[in-house]
């Protein structure tokens, strides 16, 4: 997988967990003080407001548009005006950046997918992102072992059933860009085996 490829992967996983970020806002309510509420909040109670997903959301919409931007100056020698600030702007700039990073030196393109990495990472920590998500053991024929995770050699690969995303449980253990592993379920395109695309660019073979 390219370094162009793997930030293709990257934008699409962190458009897919921004409207998850999005749904742990809080609903629009009256001010507290007056005695008064809407969409059946308990009335007199403060709004609520997940602060760390916002903060994490917020950030992730600066940070795409800073990076889109700058992508466009490397690639042409150009500045252009910088997106509004809607979800679907947000979106647009990610798509931007996938076509962008093909234009760009490898160097920075590498650098692209350390962002997005480090974004993805942050989304993943803030609490309740992915609690629906059940993380088991990838299956293997019977009498055979699991594949060992390639950083830190422990069979602790944990695999999304739902999305096919895959990260190391071993919370000390780190890729060589020095994050958290996590990748995506894949297939050889030469003889269809199955594989693990890292994110930094590893592959795993197994099965």
């Amino acid at each position: 997988m390219t370094p162009a490829e793997t930030v293709a992967d990257l934008a699409a996983e962190l458009g897919q967990l921004l409207p998850e970020l999005v749904a742990l806002l809080p609903e629009p309510v009256a001010d507290a003080t007056t005695g008064s509420s809407q969409h059946h909040k308990v009335t007199g109670s403060p709004a609520p407001w997940h602060a760390e997903a916002a903060g994490v959301l917020f950030t992730i919409h600066a940070g795409v548009r800073d990076l889109e931007q700058d992508l466009i100056y490397v690639v042409s020698g150009q500045l252009r005006d910088r997106r509004g600030g809607s979800d679907g702007n947000t979106l647009a700039a990610l798509a931007a950046i996938t076509r962008l990073v093909h234009g760009a030196p490898e160097t920075r393109t590498r650098q692209v997918q350390a962002t997005l990495s480090g974004w993805i990472h942050a989304a993943c920590q803030v609490r309740d992102i992915g609690r629906a998500e059940r993380w088991i053991p990838i299956h293997v024929p019977a009498g055979e072992l699991p594949p060992a995770c390639p950083y830190c050699s422990t069979y602790s690969i944990r695999l999304a059933q739902e999305s096919g995303r895959v990260r190391c449980a071993n919370g000390r253990c780190r890729d060589i860009e020095g994050n958290p592993p996590r990748g995506r379920l894949d297939r050889n395109q030469l003889n269809g085996s199955a594989l693990i695309a890292w994110r930094d660019g590893r592959q795993t073979y197994y099965g």
